[in-house]
């Protein structure tokens, strides 16, 4: 059946003498295909951009389409803005080293992140006419409240479009030669410009293409991986029970190679490893904007749930590449105990040279397109949210009454700001993996609490919310500080390093505490009611 893969291009043939050497693994005329397809799709995604800026007439275009996605866009979009860099290349890059135990927040937590979205959250939202995900904060326990949440919701989108940029600098320098820094820069600035010009328009229509190109891409690769790794049977069997468990792993001692037994913070890790982004990305504004964009509330709850079932399927494919990856890369030359640290992103490039190598240039290109387009589809996605909640709830608050077209433009100004910023981040941090797993904590410590409270608790306070968030926060980071302290290590070397472990446990505690927070809050102020016998009264 997949007879077209026995025969090596000198394109492959090349890589077994140059491991890691990126664009000396092409041949002339590939590198010239690509650069002509590269070329071409970004042209196409800065004219859908301009095309839509025709149609954004103020805030509500900008930042939800005018509220008239049909099922199947909004699907899509979603759909495309859950399968980045990290869905895609991290996973692969993750998998291929700790194997699925690894993988357990994205794909497994994200997946169902979206249906519970769907079923809980996104439906009230679209009713209330929210153009954020803390305007039902903001409303429910006022202004300063809705501030502060999205204060602590923009560095989460920052760190997401870092893991994007990243991963599109890592494409271009593994498949063209370019350096990362410029690759990074390049597809940076283009998310820029088509976001900046169409907003949500340009990003729902660009996601439409984008979702469809990378089913096909990463549907194109796996036959070829299955085949060059031996056959499914052949992979399957070098893969051990650890590997494919979704339990906990025990650590090993570097030093000594010994098993360690569990500690009790390996619980709690296991915990956050599902939650953080199970319930965290629940309230996410990427998430709710698209949700709030849909043409109805029907349409809001059934492209959620619709989009996290699609999305744990096609998480399943470059899990498989990953597996597949442990035997092919070695074949070649390519993958060695020596330099194994130093293909940490690339394992799914290094995979699409030597299966889609063997076939043309233009189906390389296709494949290209298909991974540029899976990280600029969430990379538009963490910009426009950030930009979004940046001036809708936290100037917009401070000022209120600044006109519709000047937010807008402060809007747009603000892409150009956070891009700057992600940009910075992207340079220092290397790991695609682990800078999407820090990125999400907050959500889960700040955010998820009191958004739920306040679509299903009628009673709950400015009090209880402040409670909540305030403990909560505290005792994440309290805990990440002291955890952290005395390594010696900067911010990036902290981020490179075993932080996100630090982040999780943290993020659990933090969680917990500010439920007990709330909770203890609310009753106290219940209590005189319930004892007095007296009616509530209103807060002002």
């Amino acid at each position: 059946m997949f007879h077209f893969f026995g025969e090596a291009l000198p394109l492959v043939e090349a890589a077994a003498e140059s491991s890691g050497a990126g664009g000396s693994m092409l041949s002339q005329g590939a590198r010239v295909t690509l650069w002509v397809g590269i070329i071409v799709y970004i042209s196409v995604l800065v004219g859908i951009g301009f095309w839509c800026s025709r149609r954004v007439k103020g805030m509500n275009d900008f930042l939800v389409a005018g509220r008239r996605l049909p099922l199947w866009m909004a699907t899509a979009t979603l759909l495309a803005t859950w399968f980045g860099a990290g869905s895609s290349m991290g996973v692969a890059a993750t998998v291929y080293q700790d194997g699925i135990g690894g993988v357990l927040a994205d794909p497994f937590g994200a997946s169902i992140s979206l249906v519970l979205a769907g079923i809980f959250i996104v439906g009230l939202l679209r009713r209330l006419k929210c153009l954020t995900v803390t305007d039902i904060i903001e409303r429910r326990y006022g202004k300063w409240a809705g501030v502060y949440a999205s204060l602590w919701m923009i560095p989460v989108y920052i760190g997401w479009l870092g893991v994007q940029m990243l991963g599109i600098g890592t494409i271009l320098h593994i498949l063209t030669g370019m350096d990362e820094t410029w690759g990074t820069l390049i597809g940076a600035g283009v998310v820029l410009i088509y976001t900046y010009a169409g907003g949500m328009w340009a990003v729902t229509l660009t996601d439409v293409v984008q979702v469809s190109l990378i089913v096909i891409g990463l549907f194109i690769i796996v036959p070829g991986a299955v085949f060059e790794a031996g056959g499914w049977n052949e992979m399957t069997s070098r893969l051990s029970a650890a590997d494919l468990s979704l339990g906990m792993k025990h650590a090993v001692d570097p030093e000594t190679g010994e098993v360690l037994p569990f500690v009790f913070s390996d619980y709690i890790y296991y915990i956050g490893s599902w939650i953080v982004m199970g319930l965290g990305c629940m309230v996410g504004q990427d998430l709710i904007q698209r949700s709030l964009a849909s043409r109805n509330e029907k349409i809001a709850v059934s492209s959620a749930v619709m989009s996290g079932f699609f999305y744990a399927a096609i998480g399943l494919v470059p899990i498989t590449i990953g597996f597949a990856a442990r035997t092919v890369l070695a074949k070649y030359g390519i993958a060695t105990s020596e330099d194994s640290e130093t293909l940490s992103n690339q394992v799914l490039p290094q995979m699409a040279i030597i299966i889609l190598g063997k076939l043309h240039p233009i189906v390389l290109t296709i494949f290209l397109a298909a991974l540029i387009s899976a990280i600029m589809s969430s990379a538009d996605s963490s910009l426009l949210a950030g930009s979004s909640l940046l001036c809708n709830n936290v100037i917009g608050s401070i000022w209120p009454r600044l006109s519709d077209q000047k937010l807008l433009l402060m809007t747009r100004f603000a892409t150009v700001f956070l891009t700057f910023i992600a940009l910075l981040l992207a340079w220092g941090v290397k790991s695609i993996y682990s800078l999407m797993i820090n990125s999400w904590a907050s959500q889960l410590v700040v955010i998820f609490i009191p958004v739920v409270t306040a679509l299903y608790v009628p009673k709950a306070s400015k009090n209880a919310a402040w409670a909540a968030m305030a403990v909560s926060t505290g005792v994440w980071l309290a805990y990440v500080f002291v955890d952290s302290s005395g390594t010696g290590m900067s911010f990036t070397e902290l981020m490179n390093s075993d932080l996100d472990r630090s982040l999780t446990v943290g993020a659990v505690y933090g969680f917990i505490a500010g439920a007990v927070a709330f909770t203890c809050c609310y009753i106290g102020e219940r209590v005189p009611h319930w004892v007095l016998d007296q009616p509530d009264e209103e807060e002002e």
